[in-house]
């Protein structure tokens, strides 16, 4: 005999059951990477806090020194971040940051000629995890779509600006794009995570008691070895920006050329030329004038952010 139409398009118990127990596999298997994530970025951050500050390492970790101590990083990250984030990964986070920030200025630091000065910029090697980006950037290439934008015609670019994937767009820029949010999936608490960073350095590096950091505009760009694709040319980022955030992130086409220079400390300002790997930061202060330069292979990602401040003295 013939079945019935609606038996036909009734789900049999037994595949209900077994889509249920898939859907229960697959959440499992997902909180089981993100632990996994969490776990890999902590152990990083322990190594990162030991490098810098072995006093605060042996205070905020248990006895045997490989893991944090939730109650005694809470009760550190209020004491030198002014609260607690309210978790362990993240305190661990903002008190590399202070950490970080507060090391010892380097000689590279000063200018010929200008020793009392300290630079409007810092280069932070592994201030976002690069086992974190490097397990974002299957979801990153997936999301990234060009959005072009007009800088307007102050800006050496233009209408040509074409590269980028915003996360956090000016209102009012035109024409008028709105934040991808594929991108801001797959980067957003990244871009958080830049922020906070920057807001220890900042206040570290000018003897703020706070800074707090709103984000203006955040895009990720990819560069390529191709017209209007390849570079960002000797700039600054806009007479309104107060301060800036360049992330390396990683790349599946190994890229040629492509480090970043800026020009920053001393009258001539000295030239200083890094080559960024995923993780790195460099932090700029307002005006600070700066180069992506040209890569002539492969592909180059990165993350950027302007900020506008708030400081309190």
């Amino acid at each position: 005999m013939a079945l019935s139409a609606a038996r036909l398009a009734a789900p049999s118990v037994a595949a209900v059951a077994a889509l249920l127990a898939f859907d229960v596999v697959r959440r499992h298997h997902k909180k089981r990477d993100e632990a996994a994530t969490v776990a890999r970025e902590l152990q990083e951050l322990l190594a990162q806090l030991k490098a810098l500050n072995k006093t605060a390492f042996l205070v905020v970790t248990n006895s045997a020194g490989d893991a944090f101590a939730e109650k005694a990083l809470a009760s550190y990250a209020k004491k030198k971040c002014g609260s607690s984030a309210g978790s362990v990964l993240a305190d661990a986070r903002r008190l590399v940051a202070k950490l970080a920030a507060a090391a010892p200025p380097r000689a590279s630091d000063f200018g010929p000629g200008n020793a009392a000065r300290r630079l409007k910029h810092a280069l932070v090697r592994g201030a976002v995890s690069p086992t974190l980006l490097a397990e974002r950037f299957p979801a990153v290439k997936a999301a990234y779509v060009q959005q072009a934008l007009d800088y307007g015609r102050h800006s050496r670019y233009g209408d040509r600006w074409k590269i980028s994937c915003y996360l956090v767009v000016l209102e009012k820029w035109k024409p008028k794009i709105m934040p991808h949010a594929p991108m801001v999936d797959a980067m957003g608490d990244v871009m958080e995570l830049c922020r906070i960073r920057f807001e220890a350095w900042y206040a570290e590096r000018f003897d703020l008691a706070r800074c707090d950091a709103a984000v203006m505009n955040c895009f990720l760009t990819r560069y390529r070895p191709m017209p209007d694709e390849r570079e960002l040319q000797k700039h600054i980022d806009g007479a309104n920006v107060d301060g800036s955030v360049i992330l390396a992130l990683p790349t599946d086409a190994p890229f040629a050329g492509g480090g970043l220079k800026v020009w920053d400390g001393g009258k001539p300002p000295a030239e200083h030329d890094y080559a960024m790997k995923p993780g790195d930061c460099i932090f700029l202060d307002a005006r600070v004038w700066h180069q992506g330069c040209p890569i002539t292979t492969g592909e180059r990602y990165a993350l950027v952010l302007f900020l506008k401040l708030a400081k309190t003295p």
